[in-house]
């Protein structure tokens, strides 16, 4: 592993906004004192790993949706945690990492009720963005990312369906993998939305990132290779110009190395009606099946955006649901057909780069919509998305993403680290 460069924290002018490098955490019974406020105090717990092992020099989080033996889950609610049984078993992926030599060193701070991709919370407070505080963090998976991007774990798991771990990752600037669609098991997790959520993991060095893949993912079914790049321009019509344009260098190099770049639309019907016709229907259904009761029984308290979107989910008919899952089911054989021959997506992850806090309610809303229109493919389609933080823009990361073929998680991993310096 690399050596750490001294902790950035400003240079006295306050035009450093910086929190990385921060010292690494260490198994504790006591829950670990964190300047970024990326861990859960309330239902805290540590668990070393096994000694000799390939990952038994690496520290990690969990998002707060997974259950922990020793633990209740919290979900980002208190009313969650306060009405959940004591944990009866722990995720396989925790025990996979843990068998393999990780230590768990805490639980991280996710959105409340994993339902916001803003990295905000309102019971728990909002893990800060390392690479600039001023900025939001992006979530769900919000804790998980900035205890990675700031160094106080090696790597960390998260849950994702519409970029709770990608929006994250690509704002932090770190490495962040949506696998394919039961690629990873996810047993263990809260229930959120059966048809497209995942678990996905992050790490800040490439070396971190391949050692995790391989224990988490194992090898892919069969071997292949990729032969061209399709940029995607439906997706790049979505983000501002500005956006665009900074992604030129990127993919005359990524092209350049598989020799064919083409243009292609992903989506004749425009990437809006599938999120809001067939995404956001399955999503709504389903995470209203998983919370409904839990809202009905305990009339939690929750803040004005996971409660607009409940109460919207709430009134979606199973006819409609239905109807959404066949042409999510299209969607997924075209995009199948699409990446048949080798070829690689390329889109933004994010809309843009971390919005600042200050920013208008507007300006945010906008471009979580156009974030949307990006983030909604790879769930839609099953396969592997995987964000790199090649770029930079205002002296912060945006995020780079590319998709291949489902179950060709381990191939694209070792494609796209190669452009990591």
């Amino acid at each position: 592993m690399k050596q750490k460069k001294p902790i950035e924290r400003g240079d006295g002018d306050m035009t450093n906004y910086a929190m990385k490098n921060l010292e690494k955490l260490s198994v504790s019974t006591i829950p670990p004192y964190d300047p970024l406020q990326s861990f859960v105090r309330d239902n805290h717990i540590a668990i070393k790993g096994l000694k000799g092992k390939r990952l038994s020099n690496y520290v990690f989080g969990a998002k707060d949706v997974f259950k922990i033996k020793g633990s209740t889950w919290g979900n980002g609610h208190p009313d969650w945690l306060r009405y959940s049984q004591p944990d009866d078993f722990t995720a396989s992926a925790i025990l996979t990492l843990l068998d393999a030599g990780a230590d768990l060193v805490g639980k991280t701070i996710c959105d409340e009720l994993c339902y916001s991709i803003s990295g905000e919370n309102w019971h728990y407070g909002s893990p800060l963005n390392p690479t600039d505080t001023r900025r939001l963090t992006g979530g769900s998976s919000s804790g998980s990312c900035s205890a990675t991007a700031g160094g106080l774990v090696d790597f960390a798991i998260g849950s994702d369906c519409l970029g709770s771990v990608r929006v994250p990752a690509s704002y932090t600037g770190i490495i962040g993998l949506r696998p394919s669609y039961e690629r990873i098991q996810n047993d263990g997790e809260a229930p959120y939305c059966k048809s497209m959520d995942v678990l996905g993991f992050v790490a800040s060095e490439k070396e971190v990132f391949q050692d995790v893949a391989s224990v988490l993912l194992n090898e892919d079914p069969e071997k292949g290779t990729f032969t061209k790049l399709y940029v995607v321009d439906d997706a790049f019509e979505a983000v501002d110009s500005n956006v665009q344009e900074a992604f030129n260098a990127v993919i005359d190099k990524i092209g350049t190395k598989l020799g064919t770049i083409e243009h292609i639309k992903i989506a004749e019907e425009g990437l809006e009606y599938w999120v809001k016709e067939v995404f956001q229907i399955v999503q709504g259904y389903e995470i209203w099946e998983s919370y409904g009761g839990f809202v009905n029984k305990y009339r939690p308290r929750l803040s004005p955006g996971p409660k607009d979107r409940l109460e919207k989910a709430s009134t979606i008919s199973r006819e409609r649901y239905l109807e959404a899952k066949k042409k999510k089911e299209e969607f997924r054989q075209r995009v199948e057909h699409l990446l048949s021959d080798g070829a690689v997506l390329i889109t933004p992850t994010a809309s843009s780069v971390a919005p600042l806090k200050s920013a208008s309610l507007k300006e945010i809303d906008r471009l979580r919509t156009q974030s949307s229109h990006l983030l909604c493919i790879s769930p839609l389609a099953d396969i592997p998305q995987l964000t790199l933080p090649l770029l930079e823009q205002d002296g912060v990361p945006l995020g780079v993403t590319l998709m291949s073929a489902k179950n060709t998680d381990r191939t694209l991993i070792d494609f796209g680290l190669q452009f990591m310096e």
